[in-house]
């Protein structure tokens, strides 16, 4: 009988990359009995031998939410359930209580909680709310089995809240066999810079416009094109994205969509380098970037935000530059330099992906996933 396993998520869609790319598909190839339980949108579903539940929680108070996930988990009784957030913790915790006391419970930390949700209050209320969201997220770490976290700067709080549980960290690496490595296809007459990802303004793509106009501007032997791979986070953001597009005629904006994780090389085939121009917060300063993989995965160099967890995850950075996203002159002049030696962007290309090869892909990283998991079930 094939040992049953939960993943459940309040915040991130079904076919998000590490829950189902990621984790899903190597649970399921080694034989696990997967169901990714989420609350983004209504879908029963079945893909790559995973079950896909789901239900719209628009209008659901958190109450709501958590009696769904509890009547799911029940409809399903896994042995260990993996949470992507600190609400899904509460009705796994509730599951293991009352139904199955042997289940172990997983908590994947990839995101800040609850800095995250406590961004989007205004005024006093959200000091409150920051501290309230704050105690409860380690109370119910604490009543977990294993802590398993994205990336070493989150890490630490979670080592001084919770110093008993046992902590991995398993990375944000690509499944490199989806990712094909395409060099910069760049010839001295065209040049594509591209952004993929969740589209917003926090990302700099203003500002990636205003370069890219500017650039054309410096070198108008050069045809620019702008390639904007993603969804945006919200149709106003479209629609502004779309009102300042009308406004640059000396550029060619390409708005090319979403597509699934797998694809995403597909998408690059054409582009020379890839960016990420965030803007300065506590989040993004503190945050390692997915698509940084992603892009080096693709022989793609790239322009990136200058923060300290991409120094210390790559050390020497050999495969694109780290800027100040408001410093424009230095930005365009990274580009030029890329211009002027076109050994440097295939060099860098050629870096990057050796990188993703030589161990930081989802291949070896799995392996740390597959033997928790394993131990979990041999301890049950």
């Amino acid at each position: 009988m094939q040992n049953k396993i939960a993943i459940i998520t309040s915040g991130h869609p079904p076919f998000d990359e590490r829950i189902f790319w990621k984790f899903g598909l190597s649970l399921a190839q080694n034989k696990y009995s997967v169901r990714i339980i989420c609350s983004t949108e209504e879908i029963n579903s079945e893909q790559e031998y995973i079950s896909i539940l789901g239900f719209e929680s628009k209008g659901l108070n958190r109450i709501q939410k958590i009696k769904k996930f509890f009547e799911s988990l029940v409809s399903f009784s896994p042995d260990i359930i993996i949470c992507c957030e600190s609400l899904t913790l509460a009705p796994a915790l509730k599951f293991k209580f009352i139904r199955k006391r042997c289940t172990k419970i997983i908590y994947d930390v990839t995101e800040w909680y609850p800095e995250g949700i406590v961004s989007k209050i205004k005024g006093n209320k959200k000091i409150l709310v920051y501290f309230f969201l704050f105690i409860l997220n380690f109370l119910l770490a604490n009543l977990t089995n294993v802590i398993l976290v994205g990336e070493t700067t989150k890490l630490k709080r979670y080592v001084l809240f919770a110093p008993f549980k046992k902590k991995i960290i398993i990375g944000y690496y690509p499944v490199i066999k989806f990712f094909d490595c395409n060099h910069p296809p760049y010839d001295g007459r065209i040049l594509v810079l591209c952004y993929a990802g969740l589209i917003n303004f926090k990302r700099g793509i203003k500002e990636l416009i205003q370069i890219s106009s500017q650039l054309a501007e410096r070198h108008p032997d050069i045809k620019i094109k702008l390639k904007i791979v993603g969804k945006f986070e919200s149709e106003e953001d479209e629609k502004t994205f779309d009102n300042l597009s009308c406004g640059v005629n000396n550029i060619l904006i390409e708005k090319a969509g979403w597509t699934e994780y797998k694809n995403i090389s597909n998408l690059l085939r054409d582009v020379d380098i890839c960016f990420d121009l965030r803007e300065r917060n506590f989040i993004y300063n503190h945050s390692l970037p997915i698509k940084i993989f992603e892009y080096m995965a693709c022989g793609k160099p790239f322009i990136f935000s200058d923060v300290e967890p991409i120094r210390k995850e790559l050390g020497e950075i050999n495969c694109g530059f780290l800027v100040n996203p408001n410093d424009t002159e230095e930005i365009i002049n990274k580009i030029e330099l890329y211009l002027s030696d076109t050994r440097l962007l295939k060099q860098h290309s050629r870096n990057g992906r050796r990188i993703i090869e030589s161990g930081k892909n989802w291949e070896v990283e799995s392996q740390k996933l597959l033997k928790l998991i394993d131990n979990l079930i041999k301890r049950k």
